[in-house]
């Protein structure tokens, strides 16, 4: 299913992702100690929530075959703050029964994350900071991130992407997947539906600003995402089949950001919007909703910006280059009738300012700054929360 490495005409000439293996399976978290085989002293990081459902038996498994460490808990739905790096960071040295004053405190030799999202990028982070390399044991098809090379994470209040590196071990249980909550699923598939819009983004960024291009990643990223759109009708059904399709989508699309180096090739409009409406959650002291949540709603946001594009440009190589696209939106459209991802940025004016904002969330260009620079942002905006409004209610 995944090539980890392959040839390309593009001017990389050639794409690798450092990872050493991939195991999505029935029962996988049987499997770790096989698996992590040559490892000795694994830290092992979960939440509340993920060491109850997985947690607690790789524990079991890697202490019994003497690969242990030791464990750290995170309180249940922990964020990837600051706070909790920190606390992981601190947590990941060997505590000993006598402290030498003389040595530098000992290092486990692997970093063992058990959950989805916010378990993965805290230990992203803090792998990346010691040099150690570090695996994932993922209990949720919630996004695409267990194979990304950057952390999401939220420092001082604010929410920043940071490069990172990326898992060496990615390791699904298909069943503890199947059993996740159906917020946790549903996120995956609003992670997913995003890329849709990505790739137009990239391509747009190609022909703006000449940009770097793969068409073989993209054409990935594309094939990923029609697996898990397809997959997502039969997502309340939780089969194993289903929930492998929609695993299978999400893994490929965070080697597609492995293979390119960035996650341009899954990360655009929606991505910058969807990630401002956290933001926006952050700085008002409340939860944030999930990301895959917020960016399916952004997805709808852009498709509506880029329709309105190619019924009034002018430009008739913009004008197909949108018109590529419409049947995979059209796709995105017609499952939405079914799966009925939810919206939750119902203010106009709160909508329209995470739009405006999220031009400005990274440095990368795509249609915000397209519609930015032509005076057209804020209208478009406003545009397209009525018409999204109408279509969901």
């Amino acid at each position: 299913m995944f090539s980890l490495s392959f040839p390309c005409s593009c001017e990389q000439k050639h794409h690798t992702a450092p990872v050493k293996a991939v195991e999505v399976s029935e029962h996988a978290v049987e499997k770790v100690p096989e698996i992590l085989k040559e490892y000795h002293r694994i830290f092992l990081v979960a939440d509340e929530n993920t060491y109850a459902v997985a947690g607690k038996r790789v524990e079991e498994l890697l202490r019994k075959a003497g690969m242990l460490s030791h464990s750290f808990v995170l309180p249940a739905d922990s964020l990837p703050t600051d706070t909790n790096v920190g606390r992981v960071l601190i947590e990941a040295g060997i505590n000993r029964e006598k402290f030498d004053i003389n040595a530098f405190s000992q290092l486990p030799d692997y970093v063992l994350a058990v959950g989805s999202g916010s378990v993965n990028d805290i230990c992203r982070m803090v792998s990346y900071r010691l040099g150690l390399e570090y695996g994932i044991v993922g209990t949720a098809p919630s996004m695409d991130g267990y194979a990304s090379v950057v952390a999401p994470l939220i420092v001082g209040g604010k929410k920043i992407v940071y490069d990172c590196t990326i898992a060496r071990h990615i390791i699904i249980d298909l069943n503890v997947c199947a059993a996740a909550p159906y917020e946790l699923l549903l996120a995956g598939v609003g992670d997913m539906i995003a890329k849709y819009v990505a790739i137009l983004d990239w391509r747009l960024a190609r022909r703006e600003i000449g940009e770097y291009y793969c068409e073989n990643i993209a054409d990935k990223v594309l094939e990923a995402t029609r697996l898990c759109v397809a997959s997502a009708y039969n997502l309340k059904d939780r089969s194993i089949e289903t929930i492998r399709d929609t695993i299978n989508g999400l893994i490929l699309s965070g080697l597609c950001i492995a293979f390119s180096g960035s996650s341009r090739p899954a990360s655009g409009t929606e991505h910058m919007v969807g990630q401002t409406w956290e933001v926006m959650d952050i700085e008002e002291g409340k939860k944030p909703n999930l990301h895959g949540i917020e960016c399916g709603e952004g997805t709808f946001m852009a498709i509506s910006m880029f329709k309105r594009l190619y019924r009034e440009t002018q430009d008739a190589e913009l004008k197909a280059m949108i018109e590529e696209f419409l049947p995979l939106f059209d796709e995105i459209t017609e499952m939405q009738k079914v799966v009925h991802l939810p919206f939750t940025v119902t203010d106009k004016q709160r909508f329209i300012e995470g739009v405006v904002r999220g031009r400005t969330f990274r440095v990368r260009y795509t249609l915000l700054q397209y519609l930015y620079d032509r005076g057209l942002l804020e209208d478009y905006a406003a545009s397209s929360f009525d018409e999204i409004m109408v279509e969901n209610q």
